[in-house]
């Protein structure tokens, strides 16, 4: 439990409430930005410990394709949610709301 953070915690809330909103509103894509979200999010700060030649733990450094892959899949989320955006204002009675 020492290697999860806020940000992994938060992450794997945001997971579960993409895969529970999948099963409920059967809205993929609702569903694939906060899945996109979530997982980016654990995989930016997750850290993993091991164990080196004297028998010291440290914690591994985080692999910059992990990195560029986290970062791939918030930008992801973000453009995903404004796709959402445009379809719901594309609707009709959506500009009623406005």
């Amino acid at each position: 439990m020492k290697n999860l953070s806020i940000r992994v915690i938060i992450g794997i809330l945001f997971s579960a409430i993409g895969l529970v909103s999948l099963f409920f509103t059967r809205d993929a894509l609702m569903a694939a930005i906060w899945l996109s979200f979530g997982n980016g999010l654990i995989l930016s700060d997750l850290r993993f410990t091991g164990v080196d030649e004297r028998g010291n733990e440290y914690v591994k450094p985080i692999p910059r394709v992990r990195t560029y892959a986290a970062i791939l899949l918030i930008v992801f989320a973000v453009l995903l949610l404004i796709f959402q955006i445009f379809l719901d204002l594309q609707q009709p009675g959506a500009a009623a709301a406005l």
